[in-house]
């Protein structure tokens, strides 16, 4: 980094060392475009680096959660944390990424001057200047930690996932995980081998579906035929799968009641019909939420080390957690895994002095903000892997640079406009935080169609260059 208070200069600014910003490092180099990666930690992943509570994994197949340009087979559809890093790290190694990428930067602020047409992105060591941002900081920030009343009277350890490493163990203690989303459920089986008992305790239901984790004989013949030097399969696989998950998605959303009575069959084998009821029937329809996806999960159940009790928590003893309707679960560790509150901007962002409001602003194909110039935010889908649009509107913003680069163009932006958002799913974590969101608009928010339909097609005549 530059002498503090002096200002370098390069044409874009990736904040972000993530899966978002380590694949647009990779464009960026790709196509000559000059560019500096600014990342907060000391270390590339994003929360595949932040995140090391027990069981953590992503919950989408990973051929079709990596990149494109750098699929990884693997005997798994599913990998765990470390797996990802080591796959993150080793894409910037390959692309010789790492030499741009700021560690234990923060950007602290970013303001853009129409006059000038460049971004100034403030971190503690000095300031860069840029034609344009990519913004891949992610939505998730600080977590979300419910009110209990007489927390102040537990003598034992409430911890959220977000504070709590895999290393630690619990022999001999009764832990009590708060939570039924991903965390919880890929989180529970695996806390259950550290501790002395693991319950895991649900407000509500959810839709879970277990898998074993094996790659299908389509995904290993893909696989391999990739390792022969074949792209094409891979390719088929990746489109596939997100197909695969795109149906599944609007058909369990349109037909309700078979969707429910797939689930009860995936369960009904492993608990009796009261616990089917109780435990694992939701009062939502299914795909309303995220579907966890659970590997281990029924086997701890059957083998009692995980037990699963729905209630809502009335208070906290010294040793224990009391539930509505009296029922008293001995507790020495609690553990929440109560999810994140969204924030989709991490930094002041400013347009010739004036302050950008996020709440509501409208989002355009999830990749750029109304009224913001030269600023892309790619995000991907709430029901798929995230790389599945993250990437495709990555490279539409490296079509959008290189077309202003060839006709000398100096800003290019989307108009500040009014739009209607409903989401696509209903999640407590989005609900809670949907009034302070930007608005998504003019995509399908389904990969395989908005692919289809050419929803990511370059069309300079729909934004605004100057």
């Amino acid at each position: 980094m530059s002498a503090r208070g002096a200002t370098e200069d390069t044409t874009v600014v990736v904040v972000g060392a993530g899966i978002t910003g380590i694949g647009a490092a990779y464009y960026l180099r790709t196509n000559g475009i000059p560019y500096l990666v600014i990342e907060a930690n000391d270390d590339l992943g994003g929360v595949w680096h932040t995140q090391r509570w027990h069981g953590a994994r992503c919950d989408s197949d990973f051929v079709k959660y990596s990149y494109s340009f750098q699929p990884h087979p693997s005997s798994r559809c599913l990998l765990d944390r470390d797996e990802i890093q080591r796959y993150l790290r080793s894409v910037a190694e390959q692309f010789d990424l790492l030499r741009n990428i700021r560690f234990s930067t923060r950007v602290t602020s970013a303001s853009f001057d129409t006059t000038t047409g460049r971004w100034v992105v403030q971190t503690p060591h000095g300031a860069i200047r840029a034609q344009f941002v990519i913004n891949g900081n992610g939505y998730f920030n600080l977590p979300h930690v419910p009110e209990f009343p007489g927390v102040d009277t537990f003598d034992g350890e409430i911890i959220h996932t977000f504070d709590l490493d895999a290393e630690r163990k619990f022999p001999g203690k009764n832990v009590v995980l708060v939570g039924s989303g991903s965390t919880a459920i890929c989180a529970a089986p695996e806390l259950a081998r550290v501790s002395g008992s693991m319950t895991m305790l649900q407000r509500s239901p959810s839709y879970i579906y277990e898998v074993d984790n094996k790659a299908t004989p389509l995904m290993r013949l893909c696989q391999y035929l990739y390792g022969r030097g074949l792209g094409f399969p891979i390719k088929f696989l990746r489109n596939y799968l997100q197909l695969r998950d795109d149906v599944i998605f609007v058909a369990f959303r349109a037909f309700p009641r078979p969707a429910r009575w797939f689930f009860r069959q995936h369960w009904q084998d492993t608990v009796n019909s009261e616990q089917l009821k109780r435990d694992f029937s939701p009062s939502y329809s299914p795909w309303e939420q995220r579907i966890p996806v659970a590997i281990g999960l029924k086997e701890a159940v059957r083998r009692g080390a995980v037990r699963i009790e729905t209630g809502t928590i009335a208070r906290f003893t010294p040793s224990s957690v009391v539930l509505v309707g009296g029922k008293e679960l001995q507790c020495d560790v609690c553990i929440l895994a109560t999810g994140f509150e969204l924030d989709f901007l991490k930094f002041e962002l400013r347009v010739d002095g004036a302050q950008i409001e996020v709440r509501g602003i409208n989002f355009y194909k999830g990749i750029m903000w109304g009224g913001v110039p030269n600023y892309f935010q790619p995000v991907g889908v709430w029901h798929s892997a995230w790389t599945q649009r993250s990437e495709t509107v990555t490279r539409f913003a490296i079509k959008v640079i290189k077309h202003m680069a060839a006709h000398q163009l100096n800003t290019v932006s989307i108009e500040r406009k009014e739009v209607d958002y409903t989401p696509s799913i209903t999640p407590g974590y989005l609900m809670r935080d949907l009034p302070e969101l930007p608005r998504l608009y003019a995509s399908w928010e389904l990969p395989t169609l908005d692919n289809l339909l050419g929803r990511y097609r370059f069309a300079p005549r729909k934004l605004n260059f100057t």
